[in-house]
């Protein structure tokens, strides 16, 4: 017994039903670093609250980084980081 094969739904690469937009209106990795665009590092887990509150980021996002640790964060990857720490 085969598999019934089906095309994938939309054209992902178009901005399909995943990631795209979608996925930077959210607190995704894409979101959050949409959300923090224009940051200066280092800095603090309360600049990068401001930052996302600056660019005007969605509540989950904001709500991610009041959960991050509080420390320096050196670049994004150091937040990107975080966000894995608290998931």
């Amino acid at each position: 017994m085969q598999p019934e094969a089906k095309p994938p739904e939309g054209d992902r690469s178009k901005g399909g039903k995943r990631g795209g937009k979608a996925a930077t209106d959210t607190a995704s990795a894409a979101g959050i670093a949409k959300a923090l665009k224009g940051t200066d590092f280092p800095c603090s887990k309360d600049d990068l609250i401001k930052q996302a509150k600056a660019n005007h980021a969605e509540h989950d996002v904001v709500e991610v980084l009041n959960d991050f640790p509080s420390r320096q964060y050196e670049t994004m990857a150091d937040v990107q980081k975080a966000v894995g720490e608290i998931r």
